[in-house]
C-alpha cells in the first residue's frame, strides 16, 4: 500500500477548490488549454487541468498563474505575497531563534558523522555556526531583558 505524501500549505483542498473556481471563471478548460498554448507553447490537456483541480497531479503553479492572467484575478499570487508579508513581518528575535534552531539543529548530525567515519569537518563547519547563532541569540535577549545575566 503506497501512503501519499503529506500536504503541504500549498496542497491544500482550498487552493484546489480556487484552481476549480478559477477554471470555471474561465470558461472552461478547453479554452484554458487553449490560451495556455498560445501564451506560452505549453500544450496542456483539459484532463491535465482536471487532474491538478482535484488533486490527482501536483499543484503546478505556472499553470495557476498563467490562468490568474487569463481570468484577470490574482488570488495565488496574493497567497505569495501574504508569505512574504509574513516573513518581513519577523520580529528580529523570531529570525535570531529560527537560525539558532536551524544551525544548533545541524550539530548533533555533524557529531553523529564524525564519531562514524572518523570525518569531523562538518562539526569544524557547523559548530561554530551554532554557536555563532545561538551567541547571537542571547545577547539579544540580554540586551532586551536590560542587560540581566
Amino acid at each position: 500500500m503506497s501512503r501519499q505524501p503529506t500536504p503541504t500549505m500549498y496542497e491544500t483542498a482550498a487552493l484546489r477548490s480556487t484552481f476549480r473556481s478559477m477554471l470555471k471563471k474561465a470558461g472552461c478548460s478547453a479554452a484554458v488549454g487553449m490560451a495556455i498554448k498560445e501564451k506560452c507553447g505549453r500544450d496542456i490537456a483539459d484532463s491535465t487541468l482536471s487532474k491538478i483541480a482535484n488533486g490527482q497531479m501536483r499543484f503546478d503553479w505556472d499553470v495557476a498563474f498563467m490562468l490568474e492572467d487569463i481570468v484577470g484575478e490574482y488570488p495565488f499570487t496574493a497567497l505569495m505575497n501574504g508569505r512574504r508579508e509574513d516573513a518581513v513581518s519577523k520580529s528580529d528575535l523570531e529570525v535570531l531563534v529560527e537560525a539558532a534552531v536551524k544551525e544548533l539543529g545541524e550539530v548533533p548530525a555533524a557529531v553523529i558523522h564524525g564519531l562514524r567515519t572518523g570525518d569531523f569537518e562538518k562539526l569544524l563547519k557547523e559548530g561554530p555556526e551554532g554557536l555563532a547563532a545561538l551567541e547571537a541569540l542571547l545577547q539579544h535577549v540580554k540586551e532586551a531583558e536590560g542587560g540581566r545575566s
